[in-house]
C-alpha cells in the first residue's frame, strides 16, 4: 500500500491504528470510572446537605417555640 509515495505493509497501517484505537479506550474507561466516582461523593454530599438543612430548620422550629412560650409568660 502506497502512503504518501511510501510503501506501507497494511498490516503494521492495522497494527497502529489498533494500538491507538486501544489507548484510546483505555483513557476512556478510566476518565468514565473517575466520573462515576465523582457523581457517588456528590450523591453522599447532597444527602448530607439535605440532613444539615433539616437540622437546622428542626433547631430553627424549636428556638420559635422556645420564643413563643417565653413571650407567653411576659
Amino acid at each position: 500500500m502506497l502512503v504518501f509515495g511510501i510503501d506501507v505493509p497494511l498490516i503494521e497501517i492495522i497494527i497502529g491504528l489498533v494500538i491507538v484505537i486501544f489507548i484510546i479506550l483505555v483513557e476512556s474507561i478510566i476518565v468514565v470510572s473517575l466520573m462515576i466516582k465523582q457523581l457517588n461523593k456528590t450523591r453522599k454530599l447532597i444527602g448530607l446537605v439535605e440532613k444539615l438543612s433539616e437540622t437546622v430548620l428542626q433547631i430553627k422550629k424549636v428556638e420559635i417555640q422556645e420564643l413563643d412560650k417565653l413571650r407567653g409568660k411576659a
